[in-house]
């Protein structure tokens, strides 16, 4: 899941902490947003400036299929072959 936080409130006169947690966050300025994903690092950083922030869940996207490539399909091998691959590594 992704939220999307916006700076509502300056971090002027708050403690470097806080200030650091914006920077660490991505905000900069007011009115600056970011779309992250939801970590539990990321929701304690966001719990620790909340005051600051507005935040919004946005939906997640629906996950397009990716179709592998004739290069990464796996390539069916004769199960002699992976027996003498097999003794080769265990003779190592």
């Amino acid at each position: 899941m992704n939220i999307r936080i916006t700076q509502i409130k300056s971090g002027i006169d708050r403690s470097e902490r806080q200030k650091r947690t914006l920077v660490a966050l991505g905000l900069k300025k007011l009115n600056a947003n970011r779309e992250v994903e939801a970590t539990p690092q990321i929701l304690g950083m966001v719990k620790k400036v909340s005051h600051l922030l507005k935040v919004e869940a946005i939906e997640s996207k629906e996950e397009t299929a990716v179709v592998p490539t004739v290069s990464e399909k796996k390539k069916k091998v004769p199960k002699e072959t992976v027996e003498i691959i097999d003794e080769a590594k265990s003779s190592d």
